[in-house]
């Protein structure tokens, strides 16, 4: 079934599957540098919108290629992360298949276990599944993000006292993101979906950026 829009049922494979994938990831919100969330406080105004995307360099989901795909999440929640049902919406580049849509949706929303489980188990409602142009791109300290006419973040990773670019490690969102991420901050930051309750746009906000590995084999039964 081709399902470029509306219900999410009808393009999710929600179930646990092998899965082997590695690539960048970069995620902006409208908290302040760093997000709290990454080291497990509530969000700065009490609530937070965020956007993770994650570009897939290399790598399989229960057979299927998905090398060269890219997947953004956009998700808000109120007061803090662990205790909060967030509301999602997930957008797969319009040149995957429906079957490499369908299993990229399925490991993104945590459905299909292994590291990413956590997704799942937060996950209080999956708004929408889409096709849509996404476009991630990384030159130097720069990060910049589009997500068909909804989305835009531009961000720089900040530099400390000795000049090397400042990180965070084994955090709270390392595991669901990435083990070491890099800290910056937005020069922009909007979200255009007013219709779902994410609609802003900002400067001046938390930018991570980093690598990621995730790796999952289901249990024999």
């Amino acid at each position: 079934m081709t399902q470029h829009h509306g219900s999410p049922v009808d393009v999710l494979d929600a179930r646990e599957v092998a899965y082997e994938i590695k690539g960048d990831f970069l995620e902006v919100c409208d908290c302040f540098t760093i997000c709290p969330c990454w080291v497990g406080r509530s969000p700065d105004e009490g609530r937070c919108t965020g956007v993770f995307a994650w570009v897939i360099n290399k790598g399989k989901i229960d057979g299927t290629d998905v090398s060269g795909h890219s997947v953004v999440s956009v998700s808000t929640h109120e007061g803090h992360r662990e205790n909060s049902q967030q509301r999602v919406m997930l957008f797969v580049d319009d040149d995957a298949s429906d079957r490499e849509m369908a299993v990229l949706a399925g490991v993104f929303s945590g459905k299909s276990g292994g590291p990413l489980a956590e997704l799942s188990r937060l996950l209080g409602e999956l708004l929408l599944v889409q096709r849509t142009s996404i476009d991630v791109s990384f030159s130097g300290r720069q990060a910049t993000l589009t997500v068909g006419r909804l989305i835009e973040a531009e961000g720089a990773t900040l530099v400390g006292s000795t000049g090397e670019v400042t990180t965070l490690s084994h955090a709270r969102l390392s595991t669901v993101l990435g083990e070491t991420a890099e800290v910056g901050v937005t020069r922009r930051f909007k979200v255009g979906l007013p219709a779902y309750g994410m609609d802003c746009d900002l400067k001046g906000r938390s930018a991570m950026r980093g690598s990621f590995h995730y790796a999952h084999k289901p249990a024999s039964k």
